[in-house]
C-alpha cells in the first residue's frame, strides 16, 4: 500500500495557530512545498479537538482552511486543503456528533483512541458513532496499546453476526462481541489510518514493527503523515 502513488494525506496538522501543529503561516507554506515536492495533491487539515486543550470551533477551522488555501493559491502551490478534525475519544466525544467535522467529501470521522481508556468504553463509544451513520477512521492504530492483531484463539469469533437483532443492537451485541478490540472495530465497520512515520521508526522500533505487521495483515485503509511542522515532515517524507 505504501508503494502506491501518494496523492492525499489523510492526517495532517498544517493549519497555523490552531493546535500543536504549524505555528505560523510561513511554517505551513514550507510544509506545503515539501508536500508538493513529494507529489501530494490533497491534504486533510485534521487539527486536534480535545476538550480543555484544543477547542477551535468548526467555523474557526473553516476560516483557517480558507485563509491558508488562499495563501496556497497566491504562492501557486497546487494543493487542495480538505476539512477535517482529529477527535479525541473521551466522554465529551458525543457532543461532537451533533455537527461533526467529517473528512471533507467522505463519511469518515477521524478519531484518536487514548491508551488510558477501557476497552469496553472504546467499543461502546465507537459503536454509537456508527449508529449515527458515520464511519470511524482510527488514527494511527499502531500507536495505540489497546489495538493488537488477534491471536488464533480470539480470532474464532471474527464473523459474529452483529446485526442479528435490529430492535436492540446495543444490548444484543454484548454477548457476541469479539474479545479482540481490533477485530471488533473491523466488524462494526471502522477504518484505519496508518502514520507513514511509523514505518520508518519515527516513534520507535516497537511501533515500527507493529505498523509493518498491520500492513501485512491489510489493516490500513488510509495513510497520513500526521505531520506537525516542516522538520517533522522532512523526516517522514525523507526529503532533504
Amino acid at each position: 500500500m505504501r508503494d502506491q502513488k501518494r496523492v492525499t494525506d489523510y492526517h495532517c496538522h498544517i493549519l497555523p495557530g490552531i493546535d500543536d501543529g504549524a505555528e505560523t503561516l510561513e511554517s505551513a507554506l514550507l510544509m506545503a512545498r515539501l508536500f508538493l515536492k513529494a507529489g501530494y495533491k490533497e491534504i486533510c487539515c485534521t487539527s486536534h479537538l480535545i476538550r480543555g486543550r484544543y477547542e477551535a470551533s468548526s467555523a474557526e477551522i473553516l476560516d483557517a482552511r480558507n485563509q491558508l488555501q488562499a495563501e496556497f493559491n497566491r504562492a501557486k502551490i497546487d494543493i487542495k486543503l480538505l476539512l477535517g478534525r482529529e477527535h479525541y475519544l473521551d466522554e465529551f466525544l458525543f457532543d461532537n456528533l451533533k455537527q461533526p467535522l467529517l473528512l471533507e467529501g467522505t463519511n469518515l470521522f477521524l478519531v484518536e483512541i487514548p491508551n488510558l481508556i477501557s476497552i469496553e468504553l472504546v467499543k461502546e463509544i465507537l459503536f454509537k458513532v456508527t449508529c449515527h451513520g458515520y464511519v470511524p477512521l482510527i488514527a494511527h492504530p499502531e500507536r495505540c496499546t489497546l489495538l493488537e492483531l488477534p491471536t488464533q484463539e480470539n480470532n474464532n469469533s471474527r464473523f459474529w453476526n452483529f446485526w442479528s437483532n435490529q430492535k436492540s443492537p446495543i444490548e444484543n451485541h454484548q454477548s457476541k462481541m469479539p474479545t479482540n478490540l481490533l477485530t471488533y472495530l473491523q466488524d462494526i465497520g471502522c477504518q484505519f489510518q496508518g502514520n507513514l512515520g511509523s514505518f520508518h521508526g519515527f516513534y520507535g522500533k516497537n511501533i515500527q514493527k507493529k505498523a509493518k505487521s498491520f500492513e501485512q495483515a491489510s489493516i490500513y485503509t488510509h495513510l497520513g503523515t500526521d505531520a506537525h511542522n516542516p522538520d517533522h515532515l522532512k523526516q517522514i517524507l525523507n526529503i532533504t
